[in-house]
C-alpha cells in the first residue's frame, strides 16, 4: 500500500484514521456491499461518457 497514507489523509482532512489488518479483504468486502446496494448508491458510480 502507499507509505504514510493515513498521516497524509488525517493531515488533510482532520478526520481519524485506522489501518486495517487485512486492507484486501476490507477493499472487497466494500466492493461487494457497493454492488448489493448499487440501486440505492447509483449516484456514487461514475457514468460512462
Amino acid at each position: 500500500l502507499l507509505r504514510d497514507v493515513d498521516r497524509r489523509f488525517m493531515e488533510e482532512t482532520g478526520m481519524p484514521v485506522v489501518i486495517a489488518e487485512d486492507p484486501l479483504t476490507c477493499v472487497a468486502r466494500g466492493c461487494g456491499y457497493a454492488l448489493e446496494e448499487m440501486d440505492r448508491l447509483g449516484d456514487v458510480f461514475a457514468q460512462e461518457r
